[in-house]
């Protein structure tokens, strides 16, 4: 009945299943579609940020560079076409100087003093660049001309130093020992009644025939605010394909370049966000202390008035050389709009890709409705030709199971009517002395004692009593029930000791017992035959060595977490590496020619596994007993205590 429950089970799962199934698998596609959707998107939305913020942070960041290499390019050429303007200017005045001597020179009156009176009246007018001048100095540091501060003319300046400490003179005066004209850079007051001095810049050539040198320099921070200017105006002229923008403050906070023009020139310094914070001191401390580098803030600064949030990430950068902070920035915004839109359509696309799952899911349970049960028929017809072959296969199966038991338990009977027939020598020995004791007596009248016939009569008895219990164990041993008993693991080796003792004495082979004492429920003759047979094994190996040496079985018995576990070993040499693998397959032996069967270790790895649910294995092992190295084959069982 339960075979036939059991078609009829899976001929129901066959014609129903596949709905069921498709029903599922459909679900399960569903729910896996939409986890990868999901999670498409997920890692979508993660490029698409990596990809906006990489993109424009390179943007921003590349025009503030572009911005910055331009400030710093026009500086330079700033710097070039002032140092070029002022030669030019002092080659100018230079040749003007060369003309009047040239000219005065060749006068009757001529006089050096005249000469170069002519040249301070021709050159103290003489301006360019709004606030440059000329000067002209004697080789000798005597200050003959000078156009902003004619209160030095006829000083000599020889020991003069500037705020530095230069002797500007003699360090002027050793240049140009070597150079016609030289640029050279001094400290000197804008004032005449200044206190302090600046940086300046000048231009000076060397006049051999008056041993002169004429000059004329500008104030760096003139050329600094000039430029300065000059670059503000054109960046704030600038225009920027939108969203792309610049910004530039000083570090004091004030706006040099800003979008919204009406922000230029106001400080924002202290100006906080809604969230509470500096965010220009912010970036300003954050340009200085890293020199350039992204930040992310909430602007105070919309430029455009439809965005509802501030949230934005700038690039900043320090110009040390002006104290200026360029940066650039974008929106985080549009990035927002984009992840809302690739959600709205992830949503549209699950919807249409559901629709057509479970379009596709109900055209294919139609047609696997007509193919399952048509399957079913067939499977029906095929499970009947498969139950009669499975129960003859069966039938022959455990016949030969049985036969094999039988086998295996004729050839321990054989091995154990030996063992029987050598320990019933030595009762009936001593049956047959005490009863020939009591007939000389039934025959002589006080032949013996009366403690002579009481000895012999308990001869008889005990002799009778140990035949019984040989036959007793015997038939225990072969009795074909087979039902789980609690008993002593100990027991069952005293059991065993029993019935083959013997074979082990008369071949002068020792066995050395660690056994303890364990219970456990079981198959105990089971378990009675497999030690049998593993002991028998272990003789017969011995038997083979020379007398010469020691023959050793060594068993111990121990439990570990609620197994247990049984070592019997022998040093017999151990068995070939090319049969160890096979010793429990079924007719495998290496005794043919002594009659072996091969089936004694098949039967015992099947008791264990089936019957005892345990395993047995086998390996050689090397060891060392009283001094002495041996090597030998070691069976090892593992058995739970409880079935």
């Amino acid at each position: 009945m339960d075979f036939l429950n059991k078609e009829n089970n899976i001929i129901r799962l066959i014609q129903f299943g596949a709905i069921i199934s498709i029903i599922i698998v459909s679900f399960v596609i569903t729910q896996i579609f939409i986890k990868e959707k999901k999670s498409n998107l997920d890692a979508d939305v993660k490029k698409m940020e990596e990809n906006y913020l990489s993109f424009n942070k390179v943007v921003v960041e590349n025009l503030v560079n572009k911005i910055y290499n331009l400030i710093e390019l026009e500086r330079k050429f700033e710097k070039e076409d002032f140092n070029n303007e002022i030669k030019e200017e002092v080659t100018q005045a230079y040749s003007l100087i060369l003309s009047i001597y040239n000219e005065k020179i060749n006068e009757k009156e001529f006089s050096k003093e005249k000469i170069i009176e002519s040249i301070k009246n021709a050159l103290r007018d003489t301006r360019f660049n709004n606030d440059g001048y000329f000067f002209l100095y004697k080789m000798d540091g005597e200050n003959i001309f000078n156009g902003e501060f004619p209160e030095i003319e006829g000083k000599n300046l020889w020991e003069y130093t500037d705020s530095k400490g230069t002797f500007l003179l003699k360090e002027m005066n050793e240049i140009l020992k070597s150079k016609d004209e030289t640029f050279y850079e001094w400290f000197w007051k804008e004032k005449f009644n200044d206190e302090i001095e600046y940086k300046k810049i000048g231009f000076f050539k060397k006049i051999p025939e008056l041993n002169m040198f004429v000059g004329a320099g500008y104030y760096e921070k003139n050329l600094k605010k000039r430029t300065q200017d000059r670059i503000l105006k054109k960046l704030n002229s600038f225009e920027l394909k939108a969203p792309e923008h610049i910004f530039i403050y000083n570090l004091d906070g004030t706006c040099l370049v800003n979008p919204k023009k009406e922000l230029i020139g106001t400080n924002r310094y202290n100006v906080k966000s809604e969230d509470g914070k500096f965010n220009l001191k912010d970036m300003i401390n954050f340009s200085i202390k890293n020199k350039e580098g992204f930040i992310e803030y909430s602007s105070t600064v919309k430029l455009n008035e439809s965005l509802i949030s501030n949230n934005k990430i700038s690039f900043v950068k320090l110009y040390e050389n002006w104290n200026w902070m360029i940066g650039s920035g974008f929106y985080l915004e549009e990035l927002n709009n984009r992840i809302i839109e690739k959600k709205e359509d992830l949503i549209l696309s699950n919807k249409k890709t559901i629709n057509e799952i479970v379009l596709i899911a109900i055209i294919i349970t139609f047609f696997m409705i007509i193919i399952s049960f048509y399957l079913s028929r067939l499977i029906n017809n095929i499970f009947f030709e498969y139950k009669k072959r499975i129960d003859l296969e069966m039938s022959n199966t455990l016949e030969k199971e049985k036969l094999l038991m039988q086998q295996s338990k004729m050839a321990t009977m054989g091995e154990m009517i030996a063992s029987i027939a050598h320990q019933w020598k030595q009762p009936l020995s001593l049956i047959s002395l005490s009863n020939g004791l009591l007939k000389i007596n039934n025959e002589i009248k006080d032949f013996s004692t009366p403690q002579e016939i009481t000895n012999a009569i308990e001869n008889i008895d005990n002799s009778v009593h140990n035949l019984s219990q040989t036959i007793d164990d015997f038939r225990n041993f072969f009795s074909p029930n087979k039902e789980k008993v609690v008993f002593d693991i100990s027991e069952a080796f005293e059991d065993t000791f029993k019935l083959i003792n013997s074979q082990f004495k008369n071949n002068d082979i020792e066995i050395i017992k660690e056994i303890k004492n364990i219970e456990l429920l079981g198959y105990k003759n089971e378990l009675l035959q497999v030690l049998i047979n593993l002991l028998k094994n272990s003789k017969e190996a011995l038997v083979e060595k020379s007398n010469s040496i020691k023959k050793y079985i060594f068993i111990t018995v121990e439990n570990n977490q609620n197994k247990v576990i049984i070592k019997i070993k022998d040093n017999a040499g151990g068995i070939s590496k090319e049969n160890l693998n096979k010793v429990f397959d079924a007719y495998f032996t290496t005794k043919e020619k002594s009659g072996g069967t091969g089936i004694g270790l098949y039967i015992c790895k099947q008791i264990i596994e089936n019957s005892m649910k345990g395993e047995i294995t086998v390996s050689n092992v090397e060891y060392k007993y009283e001094d002495e190295n041996y090597m030998g084959a070691e069976f090892r069982i593992i058995i739970p205590i409880k079935l």
